[in-house]
């Protein structure tokens, strides 16, 4: 079984993917905060309302079946969207060569890619966790 078939870890690989893209990107703005004329570039942000809408329209038609009158009944989305590249433009910090990296403000940026990877691995594990505990008990 895919597990990203399932809406939840769908979710979970594409913030994965973006983390990695973005880690990739600072990473090239450490590297060329040397470089003239070199401008900081930083992901697009991903934007969950978005994913969740374009999920919507896409829908596979996926939903769950309730097997007791008291279970919830509701809908499962899942979603992808592409990532893009910006220019950061700030003309107020660039250097007199031309370019506009900030290492403390990327050394930042990537701090939050790092612990956004660590709470999402970890809701990765507990998601996993929980989806084992429920098939082994043939429930």
């Amino acid at each position: 079984m895919d597990l990203s078939s399932i809406p939840l870890f769908g979710l979970i690989k594409q913030k994965m993917s973006w983390l990695n893209q973005r880690q990739q990107v600072i990473a090239q703005n450490v590297a060329n905060a040397d470089t003239p004329d070199h401008m900081s570039r930083d992901l697009k942000p991903l934007n969950f309302k978005n994913i969740i809408r374009d999920a919507k329209s896409h829908s596979h038609g996926v939903s769950m079946i309730a097997t007791q009158p008291n279970h919830i009944s509701g809908n499962s989305v899942s979603g992808g969207a592409g990532f893009r590249e910006t220019d950061v433009r700030r003309p107020y910090e660039t250097s007199p060569d031309g370019n506009q990296v900030v290492l403390e403000e990327q050394m930042i940026k990537m701090n939050e890619t790092t612990t956004n990877h660590n709470l999402i691995t970890q809701i990765y594990k507990k998601q996993l966790a929980m989806f084992k505990s429920v098939t082994r008990t043939g429930g």
